[in-house]
């Protein structure tokens, strides 16, 4: 494939993935704006406190209880093991630490 050829498909690429990124942030608005009257979210706004609701519980109910609240959800460790994350702040996101299976740690953003 000449150069002209490559620039085309990393063009591409990149152009897919925009498009995937605007989706999950379209849905993700759509639905952080919902409220529960035992965790409230204004405006997609999580605070540490309802954060912090996610640890001790295990991975799979704490990213249902995130996702049903409409948040965000992104692991950034699992089992000691560091994840690249990308560094803008995002105040419907929770970034969790997990280990064996349980959250030990939530941030918003």
């Amino acid at each position: 494939m000449n150069r002209f050829g490559s620039m085309c498909v990393l063009g591409a690429l990149g152009g897919l993935v925009l498009v995937g990124c605007s989706s999950a942030d379209d849905s993700a608005s759509s639905t952080s704006s919902q409220s529960t009257v035992d965790n409230p979210v204004v405006s997609g706004v999580i605070t540490a406190e309802q954060a912090a609701t996610l640890i001790g519980k295990s991975e799979v109910s704490a990213e249902a209880y995130a996702h049903d609240h409409g948040w965000v959800w992104r692991i950034g460790s699992r089992d000691g093991e560091q994840f690249a994350l990308t560094m803008d702040y995002c105040e419907c996101r929770v970034t969790v630490s997990i280990e064996n299976s349980v959250v030990t740690d939530a941030v918003v953003g």
